[in-house]
C-alpha cells in the first residue's frame, strides 16, 4: 500500500546552532523525531492515543547522512514516510531538504512497537499499517550493512576518550527514559577537540540497547576506528557506569571542512 508522504517545515533557531551558526546534529535528530511524531498525530495515532492503550514506539536505530547542516534562520523541510512493517518492527525514512528542494541530508530509522504495561514488544496492529501506508523506498541503500560496529568488549578494551555523565530530569522523555538524541550528545562530548572543531559529523549509526533513566551514571567512551582520507571514524559505546551494562553503540564519520 502506498500512502502520501508527510512533510513538516522547520526553521533553525538560535538555541539549536553551534558557534558556526549551523544546526547541531542534536537539533537534526529532534527535527526528525518531531516530524515522525507529527505524522503519527496526523493519522490519529499520536502520543496520547498510544498512552491510552498502553502502547509506545521505542527507537532502536538511527542512520543519518548529512551533506551539510542548515544555518541560523534557514528553513528546512523534513519529508518522512513509513517504509515497512514486520511483526513488532517498523522502518521509517526521512529526507531533509532546503528551500530549493535540494537534499541536504537523509536518514533511516528502526522502531519497536512496545506494550508499556507488559514492558515487551507487541505485534503492530493491521490498522496501523493501513493508516500509515507503506512506501518501500529506502533513502540509504543497504542501511543495515552501511556501518559495521564492533562488540562492546572490543570497544571497552581500546578507549581514546571517555567521560561520565549523570542523567538529568531534562533528559527524560514521555516514555520515562532518556530521549534518544541525548545519547548522541554524550557521544559528541568525547570526540577529540581538533576533530570537532575542524570537521563535521557527516554520517552516523546509533543502535540503542537498553534505556537509561533519571539519576543514572553514564560512561561515554570513544575509540578512533580505521579512517579514510579526511574522514575520521570513531566507535562509541554508552555504558551504565555501575555495572558497565551496554546502553548504546555507535559509529560516527567526520568530514574535514
Amino acid at each position: 500500500m502506498i500512502n502520501q508522504r508527510f512533510n513538516m517545515e522547520f526553521e533553525v533557531y538560535y538555541h539549536e546552532v553551534n558557534p558556526k551558526e549551523q544546526a547541531t546534529p542534536l537539533a537534526i535528530l529532534h527535527y526528525l523525531e518531531d516530524a515522525a511524531i507529527s505524522h503519527s498525530e496526523s493519522i490519529g495515532q499520536g502520543i496520547k492515543q498510544l498512552q491510552a492503550k498502553k502502547q509506545a514506539w521505542i527507537l532502536n536505530q538511527w542512520i543519518l547522512q548529512m551533506n551539510r547542516y542548515p544555518v541560523l534562520g534557514e528553513k528546512v523541510m523534513i519529508e518522512t514516510w513509513s517504509s515497512g512493517f514486520e511483526r513488532f518492527y517498523a522502518n521509517r525514512d526521512f529526507l531533509i531538504k532546503d528551500k530549493n528542494q535540494e537534499i541536504i541530508g537523509k536518514a533511516t530509522s528502526l522502531w519497536i512497537f512496545y506494550n508499556t504495561e507488559s514492558k515487551r514488544p507487541s505485534r503492530i496492529p493491521q490498522e496501523f499499517q493501513e493508516a500509515y501506508g507503506v512506501d518501500p523506498i529506502r533513502v540509504i541503500e543497504d542501511a543495515t550493512n552501511q556501518f559495521q560496529i564492533h562488540e562492546v568488549g572490543d570497544q571497552a578494551q581500546a578507549v581514546d576518550n571517555e567521560q561520565i555523565f549523570t542523567v538529568r530530569r531534562s533528559d527524560i522523555d514521555t516514555n520515562g527514559h532518556v530521549n534518544n538524541a541525548n545519547y548522541l550528545q554524550w557521544m559528541l562530548e568525547v570526540i577529540p577537540e581538533d576533530v570537532y572543531q575542524n570537521a563535521y559529523l557527516a554520517a552516523m549509526k546509533i543502535t540503542y540497547r537498553k534505556a537509561a533513566t533519571y539519576g543514572s551514571s553514564i560512561r561515554s567512551k570513544c575509540h578512533e576506528a580505521e579512517s579514510k582520507a579526511n574522514k575520521p571514524m570513531y566507535q562509541h559505546v554508552i555504558l551504565e557506569n555501575g555495572d558497565l551494562q551496554e546502553l548504546a553503540t555507535a559509529l560516527t564519520v567526520w568530514k574535514s571542512v
